[in-house]
């Protein structure tokens, strides 16, 4: 699989594709061994194309988590990708394999190999995994077909051979010690707006947008002052609530995430403020990174 003395081996880039909550982001932080995809129980987290890579001696792949599937297939991304992870539940597998979506992005992908991943395995006995996987591959010409269950890391190796044994021999494409594409300011700010959804209702916490104003780094500690800004008057209490204590868990559980994947303290500054309907509004959207 590796061609050491002419510096080359399995190379590339691949998309993980998905419905909502398909299990995309656990599978894909468990793939690149490090927390950069926001998991939570809520569909449609992943609002842009999350990065990250795993390097090992039998190759380096970047790997894509994508917004759910159901928003429609991300052609563009697909242009250039490699390979797909398909994702489809092992609950619901030919539900998923046949919906609109799924179906848009095999044609869209055309030609390029396509690996099946069935996700959420643990619901069934480990004897039954082959049989899942044979009844799975039945539903289309997929280069391989592999059960997975992303939280607990089972089948993930076996995934991730599978997707090298398909990627061209290349040079190396990242440096040594590259963990994602994204900046430490960019993983931040999604880790924050991923805790909203941990502590407030889902409608407020998807209508309120995190802006950076402070990215620092002083005495081996980053400091980071940011903005929530909420779409009403009436989420911003709510935001903060009762003596502050709900923007305080925001932002301790923020700190201790981000910290880990930092591997440096983290001290977070939070503020809140409104910006009336700004999910309505384009260039509020623009600046808040929601489009562009």
């Amino acid at each position: 699989m590796t061609d050491q003395a002419g510096g080359r081996r399995p190379a590339g880039y691949a998309a993980i594709l998905g419905l909502a909550n398909s299990g995309k982001s656990s599978l894909f932080n468990s793939l690149v061994d490090a927390e950069i995809s926001p998991v939570t129980e809520h569909p449609g987290t992943t609002r842009v194309p999350l990065t990250g890579i795993s390097d090992s001696p039998g190759g380096q792949v970047c790997f894509f988590d994508t917004p759910p599937l159901d928003s429609g297939p991300p052609r563009e991304l697909l242009a250039w990708m490699d390979l797909a992870c398909l994702l489809a539940d092992a609950r619901r597998i030919e539900a998923d394999i046949s919906s609109a979506p799924a179906v848009d992005s095999l044609r869209s992908f055309s030609g390029k190999p396509v690996i099946l991943v069935l996700t959420h395995v643990d619901y069934f006995p480990v004897p039954l995994h082959r049989a899942l996987a044979s009844q799975a591959a039945r539903h289309g010409d997929f280069a391989a077909v592999r059960p997975v269950c992303g939280p607990s890391g089972s089948g993930v190796a076996d995934l991730l051979k599978a997707v090298l044994m398909q990627l061209p021999a290349r040079r190396r494409l990242f440096p040594e010690g590259c963990r994602t594409l994204h900046s430490e300011r960019f993983l931040v700010s999604e880790m924050i707006r991923t805790q909203l959804f941990t502590v407030l209702p889902t409608d407020i916490a998807s209508t309120t947008a995190v802006q950076i104003e402070e990215f620092s780094i002083r005495d081996g500690k980053t400091y980071v002052r940011a903005n929530l800004h909420v779409s009403r008057h009436a989420s911003k209490g709510m935001v903060i609530g009762r003596k502050g204590q709900t923007l305080q868990k925001i932002m301790d559980s923020t700190s201790a995430a981000a910290g880990s994947l930092l591997g440096h303290p983290l001290s977070l500054d939070l503020w809140v403020k409104v910006r009336e309907s700004w999910p309505e509004n384009p260039h509020d959207l623009l600046e808040f990174g929601y489009v562009g």
